[in-house]
């Protein structure tokens, strides 16, 4: 990886329907986050550190999009509630990586003074 792409989109330019998306592809770290700043750059670090994290562990990406796309057909199957996340799901193959970026995200939002932001309410 020598490249990292960082973006923030409107949500319906993601892949599927989520507020944040990685993946790699020549050579590059590509990121996609949705919303308004300064929600879409904590969604960015989220995903940062979720993609450098597996990669480094040896999740690969196809084993995290493989368990997204399952998860989003559960969901519109509705064997979800509809704020549940696919990488606290017990299953998800990167449920380690995707909890601390969360930990991550949350650090960053009380920093800055969002503690009604995420799971910081």
């Amino acid at each position: 990886m020598n490249r990292i792409d960082i973006r923030f989109i409107p949500g319906e330019e993601q892949r599927y329907d989520t507020l944040g998306d990685w993946w790699f592809a020549d050579d590059c770290l590509h990121i996609r986050a949705t919303g308004d700043e300064p929600e879409a750059l904590l969604i960015a670090l989220h995903e940062l550190v979720e993609a450098y994290l597996c990669k480094r562990r040896g999740v690969s990406q196809e084993a995290v999009d493989a368990h997204d796309w399952r998860f989003q057909a559960e969901l519109e199957a509705k064997l979800h509630s509809d704020d549940a996340e696919p990488g606290d799901d017990p299953r998800a193959p990167y449920r380690r990586e995707h909890r601390f970026s969360m930990l991550m995200e949350m650090l960053l939002a009380h920093e800055l003074g969002l503690d009604g932001y995420g799971i910081c309410k």
